[in-house]
């Protein structure tokens, strides 16, 4: 029997913040491999440091990939944001993707896995073209884009433990996530989670983390569920 696979991907990291080490300890402590999408021009040497070392410490627990770079929005239209899309030309995402590439490398060096997260998953053919240019192997953004990444591996999320709703931000409980990637992971090839640390602010909401990555790690045991890396995909 082959196993379902999975991925979680967690994005705006940038600090040691109490939430952040929460949800890395959580995940950690479970044996729960992580995809941390970092900021670039926003990450503290804290954070570098702490990366670098859990990085080479469980390697297979944990990818360090570069989410955009200060996570700015750049919108011009009040329903959409984006940090890279239509009001960006080519040569000014090329000048932010490449100072945020040269800040990861510098400060993760073989430790920094070659994928990029957009912001707010917004981006437009310009964007995936520099990541092309730029050397990138690995996308990974939302699934209501119509634009293909041709030339990367494209690897979207499907499911989000945060829900928009009118405007507003909320939690989803643990059953209702497990019920949504339930009904896709086995149909497809590769099922994505996307979190946001900052998020599970409440002692309820950080229940429902846990309760989450306990039954991940429990499908895991079991061999029915597997957790994978961009690091397990990225071509060799």
């Amino acid at each position: 029997m082959t196993s379902a696979r999975l991925f979680i991907r967690n994005d705006d990291v940038w600090t040691l913040d109490r939430a952040f080490c929460f949800f890395f300890e959580s995940a950690m402590e479970r044996g729960i491999p992580v995809i941390h999408a970092v900021i670039p021009g926003k990450m503290d040497k804290g954070l570098i440091r702490f990366l670098c070392r859990a990085k080479k410490e469980r390697p297979h627990l944990l990818d360090i990939v570069q989410h955009g770079w200060v996570h700015a929005n750049h919108s011009t239209d009040d329903t959409l944001k984006y940090e890279f899309g239509p009001s960006r030309d080519h040569e000014t995402q090329q000048l932010d993707i490449r100072q945020g590439l040269k800040k990861m490398h510098q400060a993760f060096g073989e430790y920094f896995t070659s994928a990029f997260v957009p912001p707010y998953h917004g981006y437009d053919e310009r964007t995936l073209q520099v990541l092309h240019e730029e050397g990138f192997e690995i996308f990974s953004a939302g699934t209501h884009r119509v634009e293909k990444a041709k030339r990367l591996i494209n690897v979207p999320v499907q499911v989000s433990f945060t829900r928009y709703e009118e405007g507003k931000k909320g939690i989803r409980e643990a059953k209702e996530m497990l019920a949504l990637l339930a009904r896709g992971v086995n149909r497809r090839a590769l099922s994505g989670v996307v979190t946001h640390h900052a998020d599970f602010k409440t002692a309820g909401n950080r229940r429902e983390l846990t309760r989450f990555f306990d039954f991940i790690a429990a499908m895991g045991n079991k061999k029915e569920w597997k957790s994978l890396l961009f690091s397990d995909l990225g071509r060799k």
